[in-house]
């Protein structure tokens, strides 16, 4: 797929850095088409050819380029749903309806587990969070007594969110909204500081809270039994983590160290990248493999600017997996 150069920019911006489009309008065909019906794997990728950006599958550790033409940014394993571009436009594709994503000044837009919903911030007298249903585009009313901090959120499961704010009454802390039920609870309520990192997982919630002490506390709470444990006080930035059974991965800085992949061992954050690469590329985040390797992006060249696609695999060695990019971004998979 070629791709004007402003319309390159605007994919890069979609995957790397702060979103910004708005608004969802229903396109429905009027029977689903299988042609739509793309299947990915975690660790797809988008790698920038000479200013086209392609779309890349992996597949028994190695990657493949899926030649329907299409740039996917988000995708939902369990319903093939997925956010794309497709002739400088963006839509949801969700059980054969195409809603097209027609305004702009969006940011952190999110698809959700089962890809029944898409979520994002618009800018209107302060950041407004909407959410839409993928299935007809109709916008669904968030009824929120939280005035949310930022754009700290996520998709706490298939239809509640979960973000971080202030509610009406004063409380600082975790809140999330069931869309079915339309009820907002508090999950954790935090009595000093403010959050700067939030991720949602599939069985946790882990964030990092600076204290008014300016520790910076790295916490996850158990979906399941609501357990709140404190991680590591020696976090400095995450980006991206990744929660392998009982192993702990995230790209981000530890202190007294740098930008590079981290894992929890022994209860504390140990570094896995020295020489080989050079850099890790943090702000691209990680993904899990079906095999349980960790993939990430970084470079060998001096100036930083060819990257490549890694692998951490689960014996501690590294291997790089892909040919060299101006820019590589991992497809946001659920």
């Amino acid at each position: 797929m070629k791709l004007s150069k402003r319309i390159c920019w605007r994919v890069l911006a979609f995957i790397v850095f702060p979103l910004f489009l708005l608004g969802c309008s229903s396109e429905k065909t009027a029977t689903p088409n299988i042609t739509e019906d793309i299947k990915l794997n975690a660790g797809a990728v988008l790698r920038n050819e000479n200013g086209n950006y392609k779309l890349y599958n992996y597949e028994n550790g190695k990657y493949k380029e899926v030649k329907d033409g299409k740039v996917i940014l988000a995708y939902d394993k369990s319903t093939s749903s997925y956010i794309f571009v497709e002739d400088g436009k963006h839509y949801v594709m969700h059980n054969g309806h195409k809603n097209e994503i027609k305004d702009s000044n969006y940011s952190q837009l999110r698809l959700s587990k089962n890809g029944e919903y898409i979520s994002y911030f618009i800018e209107n007298d302060g950041l407004k969070l909407k959410i839409f249903n993928t299935n007809d585009g109709k916008e669904i009313e968030f009824k929120s007594d939280v005035s949310i901090s930022g754009t700290l959120y996520d998709w706490y499961d298939a239809d509640t969110l979960i973000y971080y704010g202030v509610s009406n009454e004063g409380v600082n802390g975790l809140f999330t909204y069931n869309i079915n039920e339309k009820k907002e609870e508090l999950l954790y309520k935090i009595k000093e500081g403010y959050l700067a990192f939030l991720k949602g997982t599939e069985n946790n919630v882990l964030f990092i809270q600076l204290t008014l002490q300016n520790k910076k506390e790295l916490m996850m709470i158990d979906k399941k039994t609501k357990d709140i444990s404190l991680l590591s006080e020696n976090i400095e930035e995450i980006s991206d983590i990744v929660v392998n059974n009982n192993h702990i991965f995230f790209t981000g800085k530890v202190s007294g160290n740098i930008d590079s992949l981290y894992e929890f061992i022994d209860n504390k954050p140990k570094r896995l990248v020295f020489d080989f690469p050079a850099a890790v590329k943090i702000t691209k985040g990680l993904k899990e493999d079906d095999n349980s390797n960790i993939l990430f992006i970084g470079t060998n060249s001096a100036n930083g600017n060819v990257e490549q696609i890694y692998t951490y695999a689960q014996d501690g060695s590294i291997s790089s997996l892909s040919k060299d990019s101006s820019d590589y971004a991992f497809v946001d998979y659920k």
